[in-house]
């Protein structure tokens, strides 16, 4: 059995105001020729499949559409989708019945029954012959509370699907595959954190996972990668790179074909860039160096374009200058790599975060870069203190 474990699409999120439809309708030809090729059982997306809770009219169309051709073109394909932080669970779970037609799963949330406990049994299903599912979607903290004064952890909330997992696979030897969509302790971000490991309060330890399970499809990191090096547990990252963050290294979907209950084979299909996001030059250079660097791009070559500018403050005519340059260039300009120079005149490239980074990012460390940046000092241990205590009180 093949599985095809992929999260994060983000489906409507544009780039700096530029429209991504069609990185997007590329990706989704090539999620066709990877089933077709690759001979794929299931297909499981792990949470945020838009990026916003009410999507355009042009978006659902072509996720709709997708869902469709999928189906006529591989009858015996099967489709699951969890829910993300960035899916509202009404609008993913409104079209749930119809969906079934096409072989498609869908769970937007955790569902309660008459008596306001945790429906785990919806949540947990066979796909005949192929596998049994934990369809685990983002865990919202009121899902947490299995009674008025119990509040289950993630370990634990696993655990109670799990347990229905094995029940409904009894003696079958078939994979138990549980999706999930959340921040574990060691994620590993884009390379703007220098490959530091980053985490959060509301991050999980790969122990929380119960290892009955043959493989966890994670989503909400961007950057493939297992888990603590445990192949079992898996972030598939996003098709895209949806930020200059995500830039330097490639984007892919997993493939886990089983033998039985166990993994035989995981392989990573890489996800070509339509336009890719590229920092020209490679060093802060002043504007007229910039624009020098700029002329020399090629007319037709399509990029977003991250421009690394030295700049001692923040001068709009500076990208007035660099739209005038590129004006007969495919190159789209986006953003200014922020860099600040000095005195001595030597320059320090500031840190840039994704949305996801800055999520889980110590909001201490950012403000006393902030305060760094605009006082050119650094923040008083007094004033430190006492910001943490206000930190701590939130």
């Amino acid at each position: 059995m093949k599985l095809l474990h992929t999260a994060d699409w983000h489906l409507g999120k544009d780039l700096y105001g530029y429209d991504r439809k069609e990185e997007f309708e590329f990706f989704f030809k090539e999620l066709t020729r990877i089933i077709k090729e690759n001979e794929i059982d299931i297909l499981l997306i792990s949470g945020d499949v838009f990026d916003t809770a009410s999507p355009g009219n042009a978006t659902a169309k072509s996720y709709y559409g997708l869902i469709n051709f999928l189906h006529s073109e591989f009858p015996d394909l099967d489709i699951v989708i969890t829910g993300g932080n960035h899916d509202s669970p009404s609008y993913l779970n409104a079209p749930g019945e119809i969906l079934k037609k096409f072989k498609t799963r869908i769970t937007g949330c955790v569902l309660r029954d008459e008596n306001g406990n945790i429906d785990f049994d919806s949540l947990v299903y066979e796909i005949s012959d192929k596998a049994v599912v934990c369809t685990v979607p983002f865990l919202r903290r009121g899902d947490m509370f299995k009674a008025k004064d119990e509040i289950l952890s993630v370990g634990d909330f696993y655990n109670e699907v799990v347990t229905r997992a094995l029940a409904i696979r009894g003696e079958k030897n078939l994979p138990i595959i549980a999706s999930g969509h959340l921040t574990t302790s060691n994620a590993k971000y884009s390379t703007t954190t220098g490959g530091e490991q980053v985490g959060g309060q509301d991050s999980v330890g790969s122990e929380n996972f119960p290892p009955e399970v043959s493989y966890y499809a994670l989503g909400h990191i961007h950057r493939p990668q297992p888990v603590d090096d445990k192949r079992f547990i898996r972030y598939s990252g996003s098709p895209l790179a949806f930020s200059f963050a995500e830039k330097d290294y490639n984007h892919s979907v997993t493939i886990v074909e089983f033998c039985g209950k166990e993994i035989s084979e995981i392989q990573l299909e890489k996800i070509p860039a339509l336009i890719p996001l590229k920092t020209v030059p490679d060093s802060p250079k002043t504007l007229e160096e910039v624009k020098a660097e700029l002329s020399k791009l090629s007319d037709d070559e399509d990029m977003y374009l991250e421009v690394n500018l030295l700049q001692e403050f923040i001068n709009p005519d500076n990208k007035a200058a660099v739209i005038e340059t590129l004006k007969n260039k495919k190159a789209k300009f986006c953003t200014f790599k922020r860099n600040v120079s000095n005195a001595e005149g030597t320059s320090k490239t500031l840190q840039s975060l994704s949305a996801e980074e800055f999520r889980n990012t110590d909001p201490m460390k950012i403000i006393k870069e902030i305060y760094r940046i605009k006082q050119k000092k650094e923040l008083d241990e007094e004033f430190e203190l006492m910001l943490k205590k206000i930190i701590e009180e939130i």
